[in-house]
């Protein structure tokens, strides 16, 4: 599938609008990373959520567009947690384009992304009980480096990274 990246801007209304939608439309990631359905503070959360210590321009939020339609959503990190790392805090499709190579469009693009910052890693989390999405990461080649529990998820928190192709 061809997809395209558009900035996403956290003042915007109809982003915000396009982002739940998103949410919506794939339920199961809410249902299956905190046991519930999804929330607005979902879209709060991937438009300011953010690690310590890092800035607002740090933080790249992506609309992903098969043509004129929003199918996904994607924010990425820059220089987290280390310079020469990236860090996907989310790649969320909607489960209507799921299985069509979305995701791993969207993982090329972001790379080519982070490629551009002199990055050399890409870094993400996954929940234990997304067995779908840790499956994903693991066919892209992404490998294990460090399992914790946060209370906030149903299941451990399992950080992932490779090496930027």
């Amino acid at each position: 599938m061809t997809l395209t990246l558009h900035p996403l801007l956290p003042d915007s209304a109809s982003d915000a609008a396009q982002v739940w939608r998103i949410f919506s439309e794939a339920p199961s990631y809410s249902q299956r990373v905190e046991g519930r359905p999804p929330a607005h503070a979902d879209v709060e959360d991937f438009f300011h959520g953010m690690p310590a210590g890092k800035e607002a321009s740090d933080k790249f939020l992506i609309g992903l567009h098969a043509g004129t339609e929003m199918v996904g959503c994607a924010d990425v990190i820059r220089a987290y947690p280390a310079r020469d790392c990236a860090f996907i805090g989310l790649l969320l499709v909607s489960e209507a384009h799921q299985g069509r190579g979305c995701g791993r469009t969207a993982l090329g693009l972001i790379e080519a992304m982070a490629r551009g910052w002199d990055c050399t890693r890409l870094r993400l989390a996954v929940i234990s009980t997304n067995p779908r999405a840790f499956a994903f990461w693991q066919r892209e080649g992404f490998g294990i480096v460090d399992r914790r529990s946060i209370p906030r998820f149903t299941g451990d928190v399992i950080v992932m990274e490779r090496a930027i192709r």
